[in-house]
């Protein structure tokens, strides 16, 4: 039988990990006796360029033959369930055509296969994707840090530029050229009788430099001239030399006002289901409206073109969700029996965590060493100026990407198994949850769970996401504990964004 062998990295400085996974599944396919082929590829699993992923899966679409696809780990299989990829293979597993290997989740998917294996895969999707959110979130964090340390994080505006000081810090300096231009800008608008394209004008004759009157507001408005940062309408003082006084900006501040009409401000009207519906009709918004002060209707826009609708009330509409978290209900048995499994293996799990960090550590501890034994051996003109700062450079570099591992792992939560036994208790609860929730905790259970709203009528429709769906196949065919002990090879970490909704919802 052919087997396709899929070795998968996201980024670059995840390249090295591929020659491991390259001899897993070989020696896998070994094994196992299959002629195979092998695929290496350095693109994201979960969202933005996958161009030669998808020519692979339209490569084992027109294999004629029952074949097999062997990714390492479910995470190297993909972070998105709904990427057309996903879509693809499922087909060709549902329709017997293909089989999903999983080796070092130890983890086989058919088209036969039982409803908590294919649980089991949809949990695992979810980790996977819990996984990139929270590397991105860790690097969020990194970066609200800096921030409130008073360190920009990009590019340096009009008037600086980036460099870097003799320690290796990167940092901000004024460009006198263009931050005398920046002065004049405020300088002139601030006597109140220019304009910005005047003064666009002025810059672009007196300095050679291109400028449009869009680029002269947008400097007026730039707080980081009298010496803070504006990130997502948050200011934070920087510690860079500012250009201009706080008064001066003020003044030029209240001279852009007075040429404008303050704008009214609109807040988001307090429906559940606002902003989560299109029409099935024509795909615009439906809207919610209040009628006799009293009962809530949502109708679509008819934004692209008028047709039939009907006005649906929120309690309708509120009913078919309900009746969406009732189906994905588990067992009270097959809760307790999957807890307990997870409960058990969380131990190991906090073990082989708290031995990877140790690892780490000691790795970088000896790069440290290495640094400086090689600044003594310089200092004692055993090398040369050029091997030390090349050796020194190399063991940085490596010494930084462990250093990034480490803040990492322990930026997520030890708890592994938090985010497969918080999707249980989700699911266990859901209803209660949604009845006892407010407005904003019930439209993020609604979209923990489902995607894709549309009204046909007064029928909603929706799709349900992983593995919610595969809990509705489960109490379909009454199929939950036959193999619960797959449960004990998940790596998992928690969801924090279910379990703050659990949290508040079951205080309430």
């Amino acid at each position: 039988m052919k087997a396709f062998l899929v070795a998968r990295v996201s980024t670059d400085d995840q390249k090295d990990a591929l020659p491991a996974q390259t001899f897993r599944l070989t020696e896998y396919a070994k094994r196992r006796g299959y002629d195979y082929e092998i695929t290496e590829l350095r693109e994201s699993a979960y969202k933005g360029n996958r161009s030669a992923f998808s020519e692979l899966v339209t490569k084992i679409t027109k294999h004629g033959e029952v074949s097999i696809v062997v990714f390492d780990k479910i995470d190297r299989y993909t972070r998105d369930s709904s990427s057309q990829e996903v879509r693809m293979l499922d087909d060709l597993r549902k329709s017997a055509k293909i089989e999903l290997h999983f080796p070092s989740d130890n983890l086989f998917i058919h088209k036969d296969s039982p409803a908590t294996d294919l649980l089991r895969l949809g949990m695992g999707v979810v980790v996977a994707q819990y996984y990139s959110d929270a590397i991105s979130d860790n690097v969020r964090r990194r970066f609200e840090q800096k921030l409130r340390d008073g360190e920009w994080i990009g590019k340096a505006p009009l008037g600086y530029k980036n460099s870097i000081l003799p320690n290796g810090k990167k940092w901000i300096e004024v460009e006198p050229y263009s931050a005398e231009i920046i002065r004049q800008i405020f300088k002139r608008y601030a006597e109140g009788n220019t304009s910005n394209r005047i003064i666009a004008d002025q810059m672009r004759k007196e300095f050679g430099i291109k400028i449009g009157q869009s680029k002269v507001e947008q400097t007026l408005k730039n707080p980081f001239y009298y010496g803070e940062m504006r990130i997502k309408d948050v200011l934070y003082p920087h510690k860079y030399e500012p250009l201009v006084s706080y008064e001066l900006f003020e003044r030029a501040k209240s001279i852009q006002h007075g040429y404008k009409v303050e704008p009214t401000r609109w807040g988001g009207l307090p429906y559940v289901y606002r902003g989560l519906i299109r029409c099935e009709t024509c795909g615009c918004r439906v809207t919610f409206e209040k009628k006799k002060q009293k009962y809530v209707y949502g109708h679509c826009t008819q934004s692209k073109f008028k047709h039939d609708f009907k006005y649906v009330s929120e309690d309708l509409i509120t009913d078919q969700i309900m009746r969406v978290f009732e189906s994905i209900r588990i067992p009270e048995e097959a809760y307790q029996e999957v807890s307990s499994v997870l409960r058990q293996t969380h131990e190991d799990k906090k073990r082989y965590r708290d031995q990877t960090l140790s690892s780490i550590e000691t790795e970088i501890t000896k790069f440290q060493s290495r640094i400086d034994r090689v600044y003594e051996d310089y200092l004692d003109d055993k090398i040369t100026e050029e091997l030390y700062k090349r050796k020194s450079d190399e063991y940085r570099t490596n010494q930084k990407k462990l250093q990034r591992q480490r803040d990492n792992i322990e930026l997520i939560d030890d708890e592994y198994f938090g985010t497969v036994f918080h999707l249980l208790n989700l699911a266990k609860n859901a209803p209660k949850l949604f009845q006892k929730a407010n407005i904003e905790q019930k439209r993020s259970l609604i979209q923990i769970v489902l995607s894709n709203f549309s009204l046909d009528g007064d029928q909603l429709r929706w799709k349900l996401k992983e593995p919610f769906e595969t809990m509705v196949l489960c109490n379909v065919n009454s199929s939950w504990l036959p193999r619960v002990d797959v449960l004990r090879n998940f790596e998992m970490y928690p969801d924090t964004q279910i379990m703050s909704f659990l949290l508040n919802t079951l205080q309430r």
